[in-house]
């Protein structure tokens, strides 16, 4: 079993975020959850998180603002793994490569995932 790891999901549709939270809590991962960028830049603000797993279409704030949040925060460092449905223009493209460790297009292989988290947090989950 891994060490648990403070992680938070921001994502708010309801059946991506149980799925989300079902495979980390799968490996023993107890997640905080944010379901609007709103509630992300408050968590972002307040704690200090080993990962930060992103939907970028978000409610009250995008998840773009919400990155580049992340980036001056307390949580500049924290590996981020962008997880969305949107189809990205190019220049989008380029800020997630830039600004985030990962980026995975709604629907993603779930092995994938899980290589991508290990690797965020340093960690074996496979």
């Amino acid at each position: 079993m891994c060490t648990i790891k403070h992680i938070l999901v921001v994502e708010d549709n309801i059946e991506n975020l149980e799925l989300v939270l079902c495979l980390l809590e799968n490996k023993g991962h107890k997640p905080e959850v944010a379901i609007d960028g709103e509630q992300a830049l408050e968590l972002i603000n307040k704690y200090c998180f080993d990962l930060i797993i992103l939907d970028l279409r978000l409610p009250k704030v995008d998840g773009f603002d919400v990155l580049r949040e992340i980036k001056r925060s307390i949580n500049a460092n924290t590996p981020v793994i962008v997880v969305t449905a949107s189809y990205m223009k190019e220049r989008e493209k380029a800020v997630l490569v830039e600004e985030c460790t990962n980026f995975f297009i709604k629907p993603f292989m779930i092995n994938k995932f899980y290589e991508a988290v290990s690797k965020s947090l340093s960690t074996n989950l496979i």
